[in-house]
């Protein structure tokens, strides 16, 4: 297992997170003159007999849980929210274009908020996400659909695991509701991305101003009879499918699990006899 760190190249709209510390197994310094070894082999020989079927069975239990694992969708979300100010006497505002970047902040800040419809995100280094999503009014100002305009991903999540599709859901909450907790929202899809290569760089809309609707959500008119100030929340989530033969795979493993308990506990206590005895261990 990998040793999991906060990263190095964090992102202005994804929080870094802390990963499980490598497991530390077992060692044997050699020891200096005047050692009692004997007391000491008999000791430890003592204490790994004692613990020993606890690790047998915590070292399945692990093993069991990431093979299964293997056999369901992944999923890794990430929220994300930004206030949008507004009077209660009117509609809320939708702005007309969202930047969606994880990438390296560390430079200059080039990308921000108030840009316009222009931002400057493409100049960031070392991106490892990039979506940009138009917000498209109809003409009474009542419906809405987002418009991917760019995209690009690396197609792998900030735990490090490959991914197979991204998507992002969508959540407008009226300063009124006074909610802060914001994974429990009702979360309403919004744009889904399949089936596109990895670190290359998609553009969907055209030098003339038209689109490619491939990945365009349908209109929403739900958000309509909201007012005044409120929070956008993206939910973006990474998204990797099971894999057909990680179930088959469990499916062996389950049928065998009690045959392996037995012959790794049979072998665990041989080898700590020999070690009792001062023999030489087979590895």
């Amino acid at each position: 297992m990998g040793l999991f760190k906060k990263s190095k190249t964090p992102t202005k709209m994804f929080v870094s997170h802390l990963s499980p510390p490598k497991t530390k197994g077992f060692g044997f310094e050699k020891q200096g003159k005047g050692l009692d070894i004997p007391s000491i082999r008999e000791a430890v020989t003592d204490k790994i007999t004692e613990i020993a079927p606890e690790l047998v069975q915590e070292g399945f239990k692990l093993l069991s849980s990431t093979i299964a694992g293997f056999t369901e969708d992944y999923t890794n979300d990430t929220i994300l929210f930004k206030n949008i100010d507004g009077d209660i006497s009117n509609p809320i505002f939708v702005p007309r274009h969202i930047t969606v970047v994880r990438a390296d902040f560390t430079e200059e800040d080039i990308c921000r908020d108030g840009y316009g419809e222009n931002s400057r995100c493409d100049e960031l280094q070392d991106k490892r996400l990039h979506i940009e999503l138009d917000i498209v009014q109809s003409h009474d100002r009542e419906n809405f659909f987002f418009q991917p305009t760019k995209y690009y991903y690396i197609g792998i999540d900030n735990r490090g695991k490959k991914i197979d599709e991204v998507n992002i859901y969508f959540a407008f909450v009226e300063a009124s509701e006074n909610i802060s907790d914001y994974k429990n929202l009702d979360f309403k899809e919004a744009v889904s991305f399949r089936d596109l290569n990895n670190n290359r760089e998609y553009s969907f809309k055209r030098s003339d101003g038209s689109y490619d609707t491939t990945f365009q959500s349908p209109w929403i008119n739900s958000e309509h009879s909201k007012r005044g100030a409120y929070t956008i929340v993206l939910k973006i989530q990474e998204k990797r499918y099971s894999k057909p033969f990680a179930t088959t795979i469990n499916k062996v493993y389950q049928k065998h699990e009690e045959d392996l308990k037995k012959r790794i506990s049979q072998e665990l206590k041989k080898q700590l006899y020999r070690l009792s005895k001062n023999e030489k261990i087979d590895v």
